[in-house]
Order: C-alpha cells, then sequence, then structure tokens
C-alpha cells in the first residue's frame, strides 16, 4: 500500500493572487509592448491549483472563459470540485495529476503556476516547464512564481535549523536560536528576527511548505530564465512591475541595468534590490522570435490610452482645486499627498464611481488635464503604489441601474462567507471582513432578499435581533454598502 502523500495531509495555505490573473497579465503585456489574447473567452491553465483558491475565483470573474486546474492531490482536487459545484462553477474542471503524467486537452491562452516551481526537485521542474511551453498558445502568457537568491539567503540559516531542530512550533525553535545567538553577531540575529516576524504573521502551513519542504531550491533569475530559454519559453516581464521596474531605481542603477540584456538586466535588479520572490511572466519564444519582441527596460505609459483604471484611494476631504495638496487614503493606512491637479480630479471621479473603473480617455475628460501630463502621473501612482489598479475590461459588478434589485454576490463569495475561507472579490482581491455579520450578510446575499428581508432575518438570531427594526434596517443596509464598495456585489 503506498504511503499517503503528505502534501494531502498538510496542504499549504489556499488564497488567491490577484497578481495571477489574467487581467493583470494582460495589462502587464500591453505595457511591455506584447498583444495578449483575448481574455473573456480565454482557456486557462492552473498547474498546481491545490483546492481551488486561485482558480475558482478566476473562474467566477470570468464566466465565458474556460479554466482547467491541475493537482497532484486528488483530495484537494475533490475538495474544489465540491466548492465549485456549490458555486454553481460550470467554467472549470479539475484533474489530480502530477505534471509528468499530465495530457492536456488542447493549448492553452494562459497558464498560472504559483508556489511550485522552487518547490520540486529539478528534473521535474525542467519538466513542468516544457510542459508549460507545450501547452501555451500561440502569443499566450505563462505565470511562474519561484523563490530568489539572493534574497533567499538571508533566510537559508533559519530553513536549515527548521530542518534539523523543527520542534512543535517553527516560530518557537526559531525564537530559541535568535536568543542564544551572541549579540556580538547582530546581523545574524537580525535575519533570524525577520524570519520569527514572518512566521508569525502567516498560517502554520506557511511554515511547513517554506521551510520544512522536502524539496525547496531558490534560485538565482538567471538560472530559471536560462532553464525557461531550454524548455523553448522567453522573458516577457514580471506580474508586479513595482517589483522589477528601472524606474524606481536610483538613475546611476537603473542606467546601467538599461544597457545591459535582458536576462542579465534582470540578475542586476535581483542582486540590487535583494529579489526573494518573483512571479515571472513567460511567453513562448517562437513567438517572441516571430514578433521580433525584446522586453524592453521600461514600460511604456503609452499604453494607458487603451485600459481602464481603478482606485482604492479616497479623498480625505472635498475636492479643492486651490489647494497646494490634497490626501487620499488608502487600504492599511496609506495616505498620499498628491500636488498635480490633473491627477487630484482624476483621483476624486475614480473615488466617485468605485469600485467602478473608467477607461483612461474618460479619466482624462474628468480630470480637465492633458492627457500626456495625467498618463504620466497615472503611470508613476500605479507602478508605487498598490492603491491603484489597471484593467484590460470592467470587472463584473453591479450597476446603478442595478441598484433597485435585491442585492446579489458572487455565489463563491457566498459559499466561503458561509462555510468560512478567504473571500475574494471581483478584482481578485482579498476581502478581510472583520465584522461577523458583514459575513452573516454576504452568505445570504444569493438575489433573493431586499434589504427589508435581511433586516427581518437579523432580527431572528444574533447580536442583531435586540434591535428595534429601523435600526436593524439601517444595519441591513449599511452592510450591503460595505460588501458593494469592496466590489463583491456583481451584476
Amino acid at each position: 500500500m503506498a504511503a499517503p502523500d503528505p502534501y494531502d495531509r498538510d496542504p499549504y495555505t489556499d488564497h488567491a493572487y490577484a497578481e495571477s490573473h489574467p487581467d493583470r497579465l494582460s495589462v502587464v503585456a500591453r505595457l511591455s509592448g506584447w498583444q495578449p489574447p483575448d481574455l473573456e473567452n480565454a482557456r486557462i491553465l492552473e498547474l498546481g491549483c491545490g483546492r481551488g483558491g486561485n482558480l475558482l475565483p478566476m473562474a467566477a470573474s470570468l464566466p465565458g472563459a474556460t479554466l482547467v486546474g491541475v493537482d497532484r492531490s486528488a483530495l484537494q482536487i475533490d475538495e474544489a470540485e465540491q466548492i465549485a459545484r456549490a458555486a454553481r462553477l460550470d467554467n472549470v474542471r479539475l484533474v489530480a495529476s502530477s505534471i509528468e503524467a499530465l495530457h492536456p486537452d488542447g493549448v492553452y491562452d494562459f497558464v498560472v503556476c504559483h508556489g511550485v516551481c522552487s518547490w520540486v526537485p529539478p528534473a521535474t521542474r525542467a519538466a513542468l516547464l516544457e510542459k508549460i511551453a507545450t501547452v501555451l498558445a500561440p502569443g499566450g502568457i505563462a505565470y511562474v512564481s519561484f523563490n530568489v537568491l539572493p534574497g533567499w539567503y538571508d533566510r537559508l540559516a533559519a530553513r536549515d535549523w527548521l530542518r534539523l531542530f523543527p520542534g512543535p512550533e517553527p516560530a518557537s525553535s526559531l525564537a530559541w536560536l535568535r536568543d542564544a545567538i551572541s549579540p556580538e553577531q547582530p546581523d545574524y540575529r537580525r535575519r533570524i528576527d525577520a524570519v520569527v516576524a514572518r512566521l508569525a504573521e502567516t498560517e502554520p502551513a506557511y511554515a511547513r511548505h517554506e521551510y520544512l519542504a522536502d524539496e525547496h531550491h531558490p534560485q538565482r533569475v538567471s538560472d530559471l530564465l536560462a532553464e525557461a530559454d531550454a524548455a523553448g519559453l522567453a522573458y516577457l516581464g514580471d506580474a508586479i512591475p513595482s517589483e522589477t521596474a528601472l524606474e524606481l531605481l536610483p538613475g546611476p542603477v537603473a542606467a546601467r541595468a538599461a544597457a545591459l540584456g535582458v536576462t542579465a538586466r534582470q540578475q542586476l535588479v535581483d542582486m540590487v534590490r535583494c529579489t526573494a520572490f518573483r512571479r515571472t511572466l513567460l511567453v513562448r519564444g517562437q513567438d517572441a522570435l516571430a514578433r521580433d519582441f525584446r522586453p524592453p527596460p521600461h514600460l511604456d505609459p503609452r499604453a494607458l490610452d487603451a485600459l481602464r483604471v481603478t482606485s482604492r484611494l479616497r479623498p480625505h476631504a472635498a475636492a479643492d482645486d486651490h489647494a497646494s495638496t490634497e490626501r487620499f487614503d488608502g487600504p492599511g493606512g496609506v495616505a498620499l499627498l498628491q500636488t498635480g491637479r490633473g491627477i487630484r480630479r482624476g483621483l476624486h471621479a475614480l473615488a466617485r464611481v468605485a469600485p467602478h473603473s473608467l477607461a483612461f480617455p474618460e479619466l482624462a475628460a474628468a480630470s480637465a488635464s492633458a492627457a500626456d501630463d495625467l498618463r504620466a502621473e497615472l503611470f508613476d501612482l500605479w507602478l508605487a503604489s498598490d492603491a491603484v489598479d489597471l484593467h484590460v475590461r470592467e470587472p463584473r459588478l453591479r450597476g446603478e441601474h442595478g441598484a433597485d434589485r435585491p442585492p446579489m454576490a458572487c455565489a463563491l463569495a457566498r459559499w466561503h462567507a458561509a462555510q468560512g475561507g478567504a473571500i475574494t472579490n471581483s478584482g481578485h482581491q482579498e476581502v478581510r471582513l472583520y465584522d461577523p455579520l458583514l459575513r452573516v450578510v454576504l452568505a445570504r446575499l444569493d438575489g433573493s432578499r431586499s434589504t427589508g428581508d435581511l433586516a427581518r432575518e437579523l432580527g431572528e438570531s444574533g447580536p442583531a435581533a435586540s434591535l428595534d427594526a429601523d435600526a436593524r434596517l439601517q444595519l441591513a443596509r449599511a452592510a450591503v454598502e460595505v460588501l458593494s464598495s469592496a466590489a463583491l456585489l456583481v451584476a
């Protein structure tokens, strides 16, 4: 009898990764000068999909697309299928298979492989890259994440310690090591402290997979790109451009990097930034050759003209065109001060329509400023912060025309609200609902209940039961408004 797969017994964390969504991949492609495949009817493959934490929200956000998820864990594939059925996602298929044994049915416009490449033997990694090259459609884009040196040099001592002395709690074991390190070695203690802090803010499965896995192979980006080239793949860019953009490096460093070839440039960036994790985008080498494509040193802001923009920044006060600066507040307590009148007007316009998007020409008209100036300011803001997003299409959201209809949330989000787990919105971003009442309301938003119905149900049990009818109605309306602003209500 075969031994149980430890991956079945101890699955990895179950989350959505906004940067892996084909919408983001398409944005980065356009900014890099690569025409991506059509998104709405795309064929999408995820290798290493687990319980579908990343794949299923993609399927919900792209009802016209066809998605396939593959994972070696039959147990997790079975759980993903149960969730997909409960959420009535009929555009997704799930397959239990190893990379080596996989026989895909056709080619795919987008291939996503998050959290696999660094955690398999080198031979399997080579097979993985070859498989991606084989199944990628002409013009298609692959997303491959992996742990990177030199950033992981700082963490290898912690990894090796935990492999020798894991203890019942990895964080406690590392804390013991930190306390045992001589004060005469402050840099070593600082590196161990950083890992202890990281483990304290993550789920236990993170430590087990990131630091205790039998297979774990951080690489230099130059080595991974050489392996990708051997498999028939070429570098396009990275899914989070702020982590690799020359625009954010000091002038002399950026100039030296820009003069290098593609691979050497990326290696220099990693050495300067001490990069520990990459989310690299790849295309078929034959397509890059046919298109005479080489990744440019700098992204092209002119691509914004054909994109849409959303913002999670909200004005701190009413618009004041005469003020020298205005403050905009973003997620996580971020506060940004903006001086340019055009970008300030644009951010006010985006706040008024949030969580919906505006096409760049619409935004330029609303800002009453020169398109060139707004484009440059908006590009810089997008690159330097995570509070402004670019899209190739309008996310599937409830519009003003639906305000008179009973509110409805995505079926997958409703399932997670009721059963537990991370909740993902229409922008493929995880939403933290700290108030349990919001989960209760979200689970009920199937399009059959008005806010009055919700208020009556809240009065049947729970903390709102003691409130009078008017207070419950106001509470229900406020909850729906919060969920709507979080991009959780759909058309």
